[in-house]
């Protein structure tokens, strides 16, 4: 059940991985402050107009305007009913901010600034900036709170979630960097590119894996968790401890090997390539989430060999 468990995470993470990389070819032109301004902007546009079409116009825009901003109360009143926490008052700064988001994009010309047009995408940073703040706090104080068990429960599903979030990443960014790199040796040459795409791609793949890899050391950290979680003494999470210090050792290995086999390959075709990427890269992040895994397994397993020790005194 473990190893099926694991399996289908392994999937999902290769999905998200794919997931990415096809959202970054599908879409690949940058994104500026307009891409991100224009939802607003058009809802302003909207509500503008409402308003400027007689008073019960004015009165359904002026309506719908304080039903969004006041949406944050949902969840302050619903959220810990009987006393509420230090981070729930975080949730209150997002009605002010929501208002101004909505009134000045109806009113944008009482913005008197050159820096005008930028005004609603640093108006929507500050608004996730406060999202992610109370969402970050209270998940925090929650992990606080739980008992053992639920707390390596969390645990094991934030692991599971960076996981997801490192292969979604590494999908993407690689495509991009991909696509990119197309498009300029097709604009530079009027030759045969072909196969300097198809590398290209390989070489994005390779260093998409180490990535994959620590995202993998994630899920075998966060499936240790959460059986130390439940049982930290028996036998199956000694053996869980085994394989994830091997799983993680072999994923810091194959990083730093695949690391090099980027430069290796560019080497040995380089004859038949028109663009060539040469670099002197240690993918620290993956190598570091891999470490940190196989310290965690190899000092767990310590407790249960000095704790086996201590029963067999006994």
């Amino acid at each position: 059940m473990e190893q099926t468990s694991i399996t289908k995470k392994l999937y999902l993470t290769l999905g998200f991985a794919l997931l990415g990389a096809v959202l970054a070819l599908a879409f690949p032109g940058e994104m500026t402050y307009e891409t991100f301004a224009a939802p607003v902007n058009a809802l302003g546009q909207a509500l503008r107009g409402l308003s400027l079409s007689g008073t019960g116009g004015n009165i359904a825009a002026w309506a719908i305007t304080l039903v969004v901003s006041l949406l944050p109360l949902l969840p302050f009143l619903l959220l810990r009913r009987k006393r509420k926490a230090a981070e729930d008052w975080v949730l209150l700064l997002l009605i002010p901010q929501l208002f101004a988001l909505i009134y000045y994009a109806v009113n944008p010309t009482l913005i008197d600034s050159l820096a005008a047009p930028f005004l609603p995408v640093g108006q929507l940073g500050v608004i996730l900036a406060t999202a992610v703040t109370w969402l970050v706090l209270a998940f925090l104080r929650a992990m606080a709170e739980a008992p053992g068990e639920r707390l390596a429960a969390a645990v094991g599903v934030l692991l599971t979630g960076c996981a997801f979030l490192l292969a979604f990443g590494a999908g993407a960014n690689q495509a991009a960097a991909w696509g990119a790199a197309v498009d300029s040796v097709r604009a530079g040459n009027t030759g045969d590119t072909a196969f300097t795409a198809f590398m290209l791609a390989v070489l994005g793949v390779l260093r998409a894996a180490p990535y994959l890899l620590g995202a993998a050391a994630l899920l075998w950290g966060g499936r240790l968790v959460e059986a130390a979680g439940r049982d930290p003494f028996s036998r199956d999470t000694a053996q869980l401890c085994d394989r994830t210090a091997l799983a993680c050792r072999m994923a810091a290995q194959a990083a730093v090997i695949l690391a090099l086999t980027v430069n290796l390959l560019q080497l040995a075709t380089f004859s038949l390539l028109v663009k060539v990427d040469f670099q002197v890269e240690l993918n620290l992040l993956p190598l570091a989430l891999a470490g940190a895994m196989f310290l965690l397994s190899r000092w767990m397993r310590q407790g249960l060999a000095l704790r086996e020790d201590n029963d067999s005194i006994i």
